[in-house]
């Protein structure tokens, strides 16, 4: 009976092998990517350079508000935009923050119709902006602490106007789970001076308790601001399909711009 078989292999035999192995692997993907990268393109090029103004309601002396735990509306509202914010840039998109700390927009601390005059401030700093979308984020509450999930609403008697809030209400769904809940037209002061395309996103009831408890967990605001990032591209790519945009830095505005 023969003795068991050695083989040996040389140190630099081996590394030629696994050099040819790894080339064999690279090769082998460019296929896949030249076929994914002309459908991506289009959509890159919709998406990038564009502005999305991000709105985080209420802010300061204004709690908007009070979940049944005491959480603060304005608090939710600003975290998830910030998050949003980071989303939005990395995908080459300029943004807008209307605020980026606990402040409204109103200066002096006894002005008078200080929430309309707050409200007169945002619209008319996105206006400004030249933005190309509008996100207003809010929470909602109800008498009934059952009720949950996100909204949206839009700027009723123009059928172009319910896109974007569709878009944002269908990635939600996709992202945070099933809701029948469909973007629905509504009479605000904020929608109604804001120029650009707008969405006003209720992310969810303060009044039910579990949502109130998810509503304050970072990862949880990670994912609604994915969801609606989702959504404010869908938009972007289906309005601006073959319009690339300048690469050029927009002037004027505060936030991220």
């Amino acid at each position: 009976m023969r003795g068991p078989l050695i083989i040996v292999v040389r140190r630099r035999h081996l590394l030629l092998a696994l050099l040819a192995l790894l080339a064999g692997v690279v090769l082998g993907a460019l296929p896949l990517v030249a076929r994914v990268r002309p459908a991506a393109a289009p959509v890159a090029d919709a998406i990038s350079g564009r502005i999305v103004a991000i709105d985080a309601g209420h802010g300061g002396p204004d709690p908007g508000a009070i979940g049944v735990s005491g959480a603060r509306e304005k608090d939710i509202t600003l975290a998830i935009a910030i998050k949003l914010e980071q989303l939005l840039r990395r995908a080459a998109v300029y943004t807008l923050m209307t605020r980026t700390g606990d402040h409204d927009l109103v200066q002096g601390e006894h002005a008078a119709h200080r929430q309309r005059e707050d409200l007169q401030r945002r619209a008319a700093l996105v206006n400004r902006s030249g933005a190309h979308v509008f996100v207003s984020l809010h929470a909602n509450t109800s008498p009934r602490p059952v009720c949950p999930g996100p909204h949206s609403f839009y700027r009723g008697g123009e059928e172009t106007r319910r896109r974007l809030p569709g878009a944002t209400q269908h990635a939600r769904g996709a992202r945070l789970g099933p809701n029948r809940r469909q973007a629905r037209p509504a009479d605000l002061r904020i929608l109604r001076d804001v120029e650009a395309p707008a969405a006003l996103v209720e992310v969810g009831f303060l009044s039910n308790p579990e949502e109130e408890r998810r509503l304050q967990d970072p990862e949880y605001q990670w994912r609604v601001a994915e969801a609606i990032a989702d959504g404010i591209f869908a938009f972007l790519a289906a309005q601006y399909a073959g319009e690339p945009t300048s690469r050029g830095r927009p002037g004027g505005g505060r936030g991220g711009l």
